[in-house]
């Protein structure tokens, strides 16, 4: 009971801390991008940026509590020069490109180098430890909340033109309480002492210390993906299901790299290698594979429903081929303009969801019904959604300075 107090304690520590005031604003300014980017592409904004925002940091403190509790019962001690390193080096490899503040690329990195030069001192059995739970963590985040507020988009593919595709894009930040080895010349915060069963740390560290210290720190898990072949709840729960099948294997090879040393080499190497691996490998199953909302021969396909729009009180799905409006066949948007204009608040459609047909109605009169609340997968449209990279600040400054340079040889 006592080491639960001290957690809480020191997780309270990191709510409250500037850092993760600091990185919860970082997030609001990503969530009123994504917003910006919703409104040019719906003309609505479907869910306020203040809900969203209450929505990722609800479940990165609870999923932070929950990798606190881990790391501190299992034991997995880590030095304090290594939060001293990752942090820095996450930050500078952002620069090139958004999804390197992953911390398996700074821990991969900074565990590499310590193992061949000796600098930095830290426990890279520890460290891996440490990615492989946040990135368990993280997979059970994408499945829970990964797929919400996505982004229906339409964009090119090589067997058709246009397909419906959601974008999904996240970023929790998560508080936790770290156990850490402290140097002799740090300074922490005073704590009580709880004993611990023989076996625990899990992880022991090279400098065999008998005494541990709770710390408070800041992480951020993002998620970036694209739907194309699947619904985003499918595709989220797919991508979790394999990022923890990877954070299993990274929390493996930490557990056998702290009894057999030349493991840690695989293990610093591996980090990084395969978890871009993953990356590219999803990423370009959703490129090649068959399209789920691609346009149908007769009829609009549905790609999103409009919450408390007509569309959604009918039933309308996303996926459905809607076929007739009021008993007309509808065949572009502005079909639907036309007979929404004549249907003095009642409207029935002929609607088929996956091979099987049926009637929905809705009725108005009071208020009339001049729009479904429905994002259709267009037949003709010169608006694509480009599926690439979110290249950092280096990247971004580099291609606008070749821009101006192309520009000042053309003139």
């Amino acid at each position: 009971m006592a080491l639960i107090k001290l957690i809480f304690s020191s997780f309270a520590q990191a709510i409250t801390s500037l850092f993760f005031i600091g990185i919860v604003m970082v997030a609001y300014l990503y969530i009123q991008r994504n917003a910006r980017l919703e409104e040019s592409w719906l003309g609505v904004l479907r869910n306020p940026v203040s809900t969203q925002l209450a929505d990722v940091v609800l479940y990165g403190m609870l999923v932070g509590l929950m990798a606190s509790i881990l790391i501190v019962l299992i034991g997995i001690a880590i030095d304090y020069n290594a939060i001293l390193f990752i942090w820095p080096l996450a930050l500078f490899l952002m620069l090139f490109n958004q999804r390197y503040i992953c911390f398996s690329y700074a821990g991969g990195i900074v565990s590499l180098v310590s193992l061949l030069t000796g600098w930095p001192k830290i426990d890279v059995s520890s460290l891996i430890a440490l990615v492989g739970v946040l990135h368990l963590m993280e997979s059970l985040l994408i499945i829970l909340d990964g797929y919400k507020d996505s982004l229906p988009v339409w964009t090119e593919h090589k067997m058709f033109k246009p397909v419906g595709a959601y974008l999904m894009q996240k970023m929790w930040p998560i508080p936790l309480v770290v156990l850490v080895v402290p140097e002799a010349s740090t300074s922490l915060a005073p704590g009580g002492a709880v004993a611990m069963p023989d076996w625990w740390p899990l992880f022991k560290p090279q400098t065999m210390s008998q005494v541990f210290a709770l710390i408070p720190i800041v992480a951020v898990l993002g998620y970036g993906d694209i739907a194309i072949t699947q619904l985003p709840k499918e595709r989220a729960r797919e991508s979790g299901f394999w990022l923890g099948v990877y954070s299993t294997a990274i929390l493996i090879m930490a557990v056998v790299s702290s009894r057999i040393y030349w493991v840690k080499y695989l293990a610093a190497v591996s980090t990084p290698l395969f978890h871009e691996l993953f990356i590219i490998l999803s990423k370009r199953e959703q490129l090649r594979g068959k399209p789920a909302f691609t346009v149908p021969w007769k009829g609009l396909r549905v790609l999103e429903v409009i919450p408390e729009g007509p569309a959604q009180r009918m039933g309308i799905q996303p996926g459905d081929i809607l076929l007739k409006l009021n008993g007309r066949d509808i065949n572009s948007e502005d079909m639907v303009e036309e007979v929404l204009s004549q249907c003095g608040g009642f409207i029935w459609v002929d609607v088929e969801r996956k091979g099987k047909a049926m009637t929905l109605e809705y009725r108005d009169y009071q208020k009339g019904i001049d729009n479904l609340g429905i994002v259709f997968v267009p037949r003709n449209t010169g608006k694509y959604f480009r599926i690439d990279e979110q290249k950092g600040l280096i990247f971004r400054l580099w291609k606008g300075r070749r821009h101006n340079l192309k520009e000042a040889q053309e003139k």
